[in-house]
């Protein structure tokens, strides 16, 4: 049942009171302490404000004003150590990048959801393969790999951040399901969206026009 949001005083008041007066969420963080907050609000999450909270703000420690800018693109900040991958991703032809891109939100979901990993977009591979110029089965291959390469890395990468920055895992996965409007196939198009600047635009047209295939096909 939907409970009465507070406003951003009552908010700010919560927040300080939990974390104390060494808190993060000053400034350009403050958006996504309140999406938090809103989204517990909105949905029935076993875990309460008072113990996300403190995750998010473990999370966000270290996190520089130019990653952190509003509400719409808290992704991007939840994703920025996942995507530290790409510096490896990118020396793969754009077709590999676009997979292995893909691959990254399509894991990132199904880990903050509990849902077993994907191991691949059956949809995409089809688009591949009845394309103009019909893929190789090497080629098919080649792409099941990178998916399988890629999976592995974001699954280390997301234990490392949890050990890192001494997060419950069951935490960090809420803060992911609530800022994600708690539905897979949204938290997976945020997820998607955020990479649409390693694209120029010819490539960035094509990356754009694949969010119609939804996860987690």
């Amino acid at each position: 049942m939907k409970t009465q949001k507070l406003n951003d005083l009552e908010k700010k008041k919560l927040i300080k009171e939990i974390l104390g007066e060494n808190h993060n969420a000053t400034g350009n963080n403050y958006p996504l302490f309140s999406a938090l907050i809103d989204g517990l609000s909105d949905i029935n999450d076993v875990l309460t404000v008072a113990e996300l909270l403190p995750s998010l703000n473990s999370f966000l420690t270290g996190a520089t004003a130019s990653t952190v800018v509003s509400t719409a693109s808290f992704v991007g900040i939840l994703l920025f150590p996942v995507a530290q991958l790409i510096n490896v991703i990118n020396a793969y032809q754009i077709g590999h990048r676009m997979y292995s891109y893909r691959c990254i939100a399509y894991i990132v979901t199904a880990w903050a959801f509990g849902r077993t990993a994907p191991t691949g977009s059956a949809r995409i591979l089809s688009n591949i393969n009845t394309g103009p110029i019909q893929k190789r089965h090497a080629a098919t291959m080649e792409y099941n790999k990178i998916w399988r390469d890629t999976s592995i890395s974001v699954g280390q990468k997301l234990n490392a951040i949890l050990v890192q920055k001494k997060i419950p895992k069951e935490h960090l996965q809420a803060i992911f399901r609530v800022l994600g409007g708690n539905q897979p196939d949204k938290l997976c198009l945020a997820l998607l969206t955020q990479f649409e600047n390693e694209f120029d635009s010819n490539t960035r047209n094509i990356w754009k026009s694949n969010y119609a295939v939804r996860f987690p096909h």
